[in-house]
This record gives structure tokens, sequence and C-alpha cells, in this order.
């Protein structure tokens, strides 16, 4: 349910994620993020990379995880959060 209501695009996990095709992150990197350590230290996480290198897939299987441990999680891209910023903005929010 809760990966439902978190407004994933689609399900995608860490067991789909081509480590072999995206070299960015080390895998030790990812597995430290797979921890999800860094919600419970109330650290951000930016992923940053060309179109194509997994992202959008690692955030989502980062947030499904989230959602499995019962963690409220809501996913937007970034443009959709730019545009909900500035509409907050406009309303004096």
């Amino acid at each position: 349910m809760q990966a439902r209501v978190a407004g994933f695009p689609v399900i995608k996990t860490l067991d789909q994620y081509d480590f072999g095709f995206a070299t960015g992150a080390p895998l030790q990197l990812i597995t430290e993020l797979a921890s999800l350590a860094f919600v419970e230290r109330a650290e951000n996480v930016v992923l940053l990379g060309p179109s194509g290198v997994g992202k959008t897939h690692l955030a989502i299987a980062l947030g499904y995880l989230a959602t499995q441990r019962g963690w409220k999680v809501r996913f937007m891209t970034a443009a959709d959060l730019a545009v909900l910023l500035a509409a907050a903005q406009r309303q004096g929010r």
C-alpha cells in the first residue's frame, strides 16, 4: 500500500539494478545507501549524472525499500518539485 501512495511510476528494486551498466556509483556506496542510514540521520541524497545511467531506478529502489520499512515516501521528478515549490511561493507558503 505504501508504495502505491508514494507515487512511483513503476516499482524498481536494487535486485533489478544493473551494477555493470551503471558504473558511476561504486557498489559500496549503493550498499550504504540501501541501508537507509541517511534517512535516519536526516541527510539528503542527490543523484546526479547523464540521462540513462540509472538515477531514477536507484531513487525508486531506495524509496521502495523505505516503504517496506513502513516509512512514508513521496516520489516526484525535479520538474514536478520545482512547479510545486513555485506554486507554494506564489501562495506565500
